[in-house]
């Protein structure tokens, strides 16, 4: 069997969900079912270490696709040529976008549909292509495949799909996010902060994650303790950003806001174990990747209460209205002042994260690939 997997996303050095997601499960299926031959196609130059193993070869399809208007050109018209000439069997698309002139049968990964809930969180161009395109794209499918069950019955109920037609693949954590020692997180924080103990938000600097929410939380936790805590913000901007720039110009507490934009996923482990917490309150997520790294971590989560964070913290985090400042305010101070609730949520968090793995993702994945094409392995 020849399968066609879209390379958009497929990065030496991922960045965000998709591109992790891309990178974990891409390199598993690969090296992990040497009968089949895999087709990665990308958009752009790409790293040789990214052909996984022999039974994979990359082609590089132009345009690159920036625009929503590349999209549709490179997915409706080279896709299809493309099929044609390596025979392929199957088209897996972990970006979620699909080919609707191809006959070949395709599984989307569409990780969440936030874009038809909150559609002015992105540029109106992108907002547009999602909206009209990905309905299309869920109907012309053979299976999807999402990352939480929230996400599941979200697809279902708002595009109306059967949920028989959707499987979930929990996405991983992978395997250097561990706890570090004392003597690590107190270097760590030396290097950082000075030593002042932090809070910490990691994630792509966009409406939906709310980081004015959390921004104000912090505010409101200086103004009502004695405590010098810092915070830290990891992660890249994307768009949309005057508020947060506004807050962090704002802030009383501006010098104790360090950004520190994107990290390596190797670099945000010891910054998850020497954090406070994970303030991590979202308006709407699919999954929420940096809370399950943040509890492998030994790292207490402060997590919305929305969505699918209820479904990934579990029983290991403080969950919080997104929309109350006083509310995420208060978590602040309960986790790093009561130590028998802060130990409770450490113990738990390690038990949770273990849920999470990518070896268990790929293989979800994988089972779904069978289902379309009927083979056995």
């Amino acid at each position: 069997m020849k399968i066609a997997i879209s390379a958009r996303m497929l990065k030496s050095s991922p960045y965000d969900g998709i591109t992790r997601f891309t990178f974990e499960v891409v390199k598993r299926i690969t090296r992990n079912n040497p009968s089949h031959k895999f087709v990665l196609i990308f958009d752009n130059e790409f790293d040789s270490s990214l052909r996984f193993s022999e039974n994979t070869e990359g082609i590089i399809l132009k345009p690159r696709t920036r625009h929503p208007l590349m999209w549709y050109y490179w997915h409706e018209w080279q896709l299809p040529r493309i099929f044609r000439e390596t025979g392929s069997d199957l088209f897996l698309s972990p970006d979620g976008i699909i080919s609707l002139r191809s006959s070949v049968p395709s599984v989307p990964v569409i990780h969440d549909i936030s874009f038809y809930h909150r559609p002015e969180d992105i540029p109106i161009f992108t907002s547009l292509y999602y909206r009209y395109f990905f309905r299309k794209f869920a109907y012309k499918a053979d299976r999807i495949i999402t990352v939480s069950y929230f996400s599941k019955e979200d697809i279902s109920s708002f595009l109306g799909i059967g949920r028989e037609m959707i499987d979930v693949a929990y996405n991983g954590v992978s395997e250097y996010f561990t706890p570090a020692t004392s003597l690590e997180k107190d270097n760590y924080r030396k290097e950082l902060t000075g030593g002042i103990p932090y809070f910490l938000f990691v994630g792509n600097f966009s409406p939906r994650k709310n980081i004015p929410g959390v921004i104000n939380a912090y505010n409101h936790f200086r103004t009502i303790t004695k405590y010098n805590h810092k915070l830290v913000l990891t992660g890249g901007r994307l768009f949309l950003n005057n508020e947060t720039n506004r807050l962090l110009k704002d802030s009383p507490w501006h010098s104790d806001i360090i950004l520190t934009g994107s990290m390596t996923h190797q670099e945000l482990s010891p910054l998850y174990s020497s954090a406070s917490a994970l303030v991590f309150v979202p308006w709407f997520e699919g999954f929420g990747i940096p809370a399950a790294e943040a509890m492998r971590c030994g790292t207490p989560v402060i997590l919305s209460d929305t969505t699918s964070l209820p479904e990934i913290g579990g029983d290991a985090a403080i969950f919080v209205n997104p929309g109350n400042t006083s509310e995420i305010s208060d978590a602040m101070v309960k986790v790093i002042t009561d130590n028998s609730l802060r130990k409770s949520m450490i113990e738990k968090g390690l038990i949770e994260s273990q849920r999470f793995n990518w070896d268990n993702c790929a293989e979800s994945v994988w089972r779904s690939v069978l289902k379309v094409t009927g083979s056995k392995e």
